[in-house]
């Protein structure tokens, strides 16, 4: 169940369901999970919010998007890079300069996720 936060300027907003489904393209490819495995967390922010260097290391960017992929520690380097590249490729599809991407992957440990089991449908009716 890895989950995506996104950290980008206000002004991206309208493309921000295009953006979302581009992630989670990158990452069903990468990680080799299910397409309805959808977990992200957009956090828009004001011009001057994001502090970021718009040459290092070697890039020419004139916005940020920060993406932080948040997962057991499950993959192998090799698939964590595979699933970066994939976002990346997604989301330049969209017009979105490849410079203006910067991703990260953080591993937790299993016993650090929760999510409650359902609660049984109720079978017989309340008195």
């Amino acid at each position: 169940m890895p989950h995506a936060r996104i950290d980008m300027h206000r002004a991206l907003q309208p493309k921000m369901a295009d953006i979302s489904a581009a992630i989670l393209r990158g990452m069903v490819t990468g990680f080799e999970m299910p397409e309805d495995d959808l977990f992200q967390i957009f956090r828009l922010h004001e011009p001057g919010e994001l502090v970021y260097s718009p040459t290092f290391p070697n890039q020419q960017r004139d916005d940020i998007i920060f993406i932080e992929l948040i997962a057991q520690n499950v993959y192998n380097d090799e698939q964590k890079q595979r699933t970066m590249a994939a976002i990346v490729d997604e989301v330049s599809a969209l017009g979105i300069k490849r410079d203006n991407l910067l991703l990260v992957h953080v591993e937790v440990h299993g016993a650090a996720w929760y999510a409650p089991e359902p609660v049984p449908a109720q079978t017989t009716p309340i008195s």
